[in-house]
């Protein structure tokens, strides 16, 4: 099979703790490559993280530039950057040498100034790339996030509550019927049941922030990997992107919510106002 770089970004938890992940899959059909077995890791240390143990954008434009210089000097010795893993105040970058690399420690500390840790071992299986290959859920995150990037391409604020709708289809009353249910579970609102079997339709909203990638994939994941025990199958979400301020939710003299259908109804109303 013809190597074709695939590179895919998604965010998960491993023992409560958030990790940016970006990984070529690209070599998931065909690795381990036997021409590369030595596997190379370098440890860039944070200078700043947010409380989460994650970059801000300005430390994040520093490791890209640190993490692209680490890239030019490895493929000068032809290493195979993988991917890399960002979390808990450090960036980890994932390199295959057709051997154990002599001297790259040393040039790569005296390019870049600043102390670096490094992992050097043999791995012919490929086991570091291979523990880092996205889980289904994970494939889930790498679908939330694209979407959520189509938001903000035009011109969303993730950090402003938005509207999302799911939708999941399927060709059972009863199935229809349960899928619902699970959305009354995941606290989702204005659920509707449209259309006649086989092509019925379940609906919901959702309001979340779409940096609570957490919060969105918790609801995302339960409707995708749930539904096929209804005979459904998840869609996916929309939303309208959000431009301004939404109503002051915590403020009582704002807006009076009855139940949480008035709730959207407002956020709603606020949308169609920018």
């Amino acid at each position: 099979m013809t190597y074709s770089a695939m590179y895919e970004m998604w965010r998960t938890v491993v023992e409560e703790q958030p990790f940016d992940l970006l990984l070529d899959l690209g070599h998931g059909e065909s690795y381990p490559l036997k021409t590369h077995p030595w596997f190379f890791g370098v440890r860039i240390p944070m200078t700043a993280q947010d409380k989460r143990g994650l970059p801000p954008a300005e430390e994040e434009t520093r490791l890209t530039a640190v993490e692209n210089r680490i890239r030019e000097l490895v493929r000068d010795r032809d290493g195979i950057y993988v991917g890399r893993r960002t979390g808990m105040g450090n960036r980890d970058l994932l390199i295959y040498f057709d051997g154990r690399p002599r001297g790259i420690e040393d040039r790569i500390r005296s390019s870049i100034g600043m102390e670096i840790l490094f992992i050097s071992r043999a791995d012919p299986e490929w086991e570091g790339y291979e523990q880092l290959l996205p889980t289904p859920r994970d494939w889930r995150r790498i679908e939330d996030l694209k979407l959520v990037n189509a938001v903000m391409d035009r011109g969303g604020d993730a950090g402003l509550v938005h509207v999302l709708e799911h939708r999941v289809t399927t060709t059972l009353q009863k199935g229809a019927e349960a899928i619902a249910k699970l959305c009354e579970k995941l606290e989702l609102s204005n659920i509707e049941i449209t259309g006649t079997a086989p092509e019925l339709v379940v609906t919901a909203q959702q309001l979340v922030q779409l940096e609570d990638d957490e919060a969105l994939n918790h609801v995302t994941w339960h409707l995708e990997s749930k539904s096929p025990k209804a005979r459904g199958e998840y869609q996916g979400w929309t939303t309208e992107p959000v431009f301004g301020e939404l109503p002051d939710l915590d403020d009582p003299d704002a807006i009076a919510f009855s139940d949480e259908s008035a709730l959207v109804d407002a956020v709603l109303a606020a949308l169609n106002k920018g």
